[in-house]
């Protein structure tokens, strides 16, 4: 495979050999970027706290009215993200932090005095613009273009960041309600977003190396199909023609199952108190599912993106997630605690996927020449999913009594967006990459 090495002329010797190590202005930005996803934890993890708490305050709440505020916080976080595309060449990855940390911030405030459904709603729409403009967003774009050598592996510990985020706000949350209340747990929320957005928008992460004048981290050793050309033209289609490709439309139906799929990991606490075949699981034994799963996203992330570095990019999701897929159907039947808590391990590698791989297989579709644009608008299909999926999970205990149904056609289901992937990918990279195996 014919490598970048024609491109070096553009940079100075002390540069060239910069970009091939882990440090420097490269460790600040994955550092930076990995700070950032931390941010995303408020809206996965610790919102949720809230609902018991603010459903007290408020009795004339209904739990399925208020939690409309977080459809419409999923929502609009996807909704920002073709805006964050169009932004991002303008104010740079670092201005989307600000102004999409302190619009977050803003709505988080806002939420803290809101007492009236309308509010929250409202407090709902702010915080997720802001989010889809920032942590949703930035990190992603900000490895893609940074980092050559090791590009999944990097991308996998950066996103590990809301794991880690979670595992914090997860333990910090329960004492600041109790403790402080619910308005004062929002506006620390607040604060913390904009720690975790703003600041390392200000002094870590920039927004691209050809800004610097900078190969990317390994970009000099990469293949022809990954990196600039002498020109500094870079590989990939434009906007406009990925957008115009049979395999976008399979890609954004491969994205939206894929999420609606693992959407049931929010369904966790449901399934387990429910009494699944006639055995009531202690809420201990619920709250060890819960971290287990957590920890194991942390560890995950990582790992897979350093098989898809080491394996390939679909060889590798092959493995991982037919092994998760393979894991649910086995849960619906097991009755032992340890059994299904090996299991839930193995689940973690398919929701561990939902975050790691859809970047990159963009990536390898499209290439680099428009990315910030494309994953604009490709990045909403995911969650999207996530938020329609959250609500069919719930259709199948009503409609047939259990989950089961939904646990066994998991894998059937799995098979079919990884046939989306694998089709995205033969029918669009022959059109810009010389090598189709990614």
């Amino acid at each position: 495979m014919t490598t970048a090495t024609n491109s070096a002329e553009r940079f100075s010797a002390e540069d060239a050999a910069a970009s091939e190590k882990m440090s420097g202005i490269y460790l600040r930005v994955a550092l930076g970027a990995m700070l950032v996803n931390i941010a995303m934890a408020v809206s996965f993890t610790a919102l949720s706290f809230f609902t018991p708490v603010i459903l007290k305050d408020f009795e004339g709440f209904e739990s399925s009215s208020f939690l409309i505020y977080y459809t419409l916080l999923g929502a609009f976080s996807a909704f920002a993200m073709p805006l964050a595309g169009q932004l991002i060449d303008k104010v740079k990855a670092q201005g989307l932090l600000v102004i999409g940390g302190t619009i977050a911030t803003v709505g988080l405030v806002f939420f803290s005095f809101s007492s009236a459904l309308w509010m929250f709603y409202a407090a709902g729409i702010v915080i997720g613009i802001g989010i889809g403009l920032s942590a949703l967003y930035v990190p992603v774009v900000v490895v893609n273009r940074w980092f050559f050598k090791n590009k999944a592996t990097i991308m996998g510990v950066v996103l590990a960041g809301s794991g880690v985020g979670g595992v914090i706000l997860g333990v910090v949350m329960p004492m600041l309600l109790s403790g402080i209340g619910w308005r004062s747990s929002a506006l620390f929320l607040a604060a913390f977003f904009a720690a975790f957005t703003i600041l390392p928008g200000i002094f870590l992460v920039r927004n691209s190396p050809v800004d610097h004048g900078i190969p990317g981290y390994g970009e000099l050793s990469s293949s022809a199909d990954q990196a600039a050309a002498a020109s500094g033209a870079e590989p990939g289609l434009t906007q406009k023609e990925a957008f115009t490709t049979p395999g976008f439309v399979v890609l954004v139906f491969s994205y939206l199952l894929f999420g609606m799929t693992y959407a049931m990991t929010q369904h966790f606490v449901a399934y387990l108190s429910d009494t699944p075949w006639g055995i009531d699981v202690s809420p201990g034994k619920i709250s060890t599912v819960v971290i287990t799963c957590t920890l194991s996203l942390i560890v995950f992330k990582p790992m897979i993106g350093y098989l898809i570095d080491k394996l390939g990019l679909m060889k590798a999701l092959w493995i991982t997630l037919m092994a998760a897929g393979i894991a649910v159907f086995i849960s619906t039947w097991v009755t032992y605690f340890i059994p299904y808590l090996v299991l839930v391990v193995f689940m973690a590698l398919g929701a561990s996927n939902g975050t790691v791989s859809p970047p990159l297989i963009a990536q390898a579709c499209y290439g680099l020449k428009d990315y910030s644009k494309i994953w604009g608008v490709l990045g909403m299909a995911y969650p999207i999913g996530l938020a329609v999926g959250t609500p069919l999970w719930g259709w199948f205990p009503q409609k047939f009594g259990s989950y089961g149904m939904g646990f066994v056609l998991v894998p059937f289901v799995t098979v079919i967006f990884l046939l989306g992937f694998q089709f995205a990918i033969n029918n669009t990279r022959p059109r810009w990459a010389s090598s189709v195996d990614v």
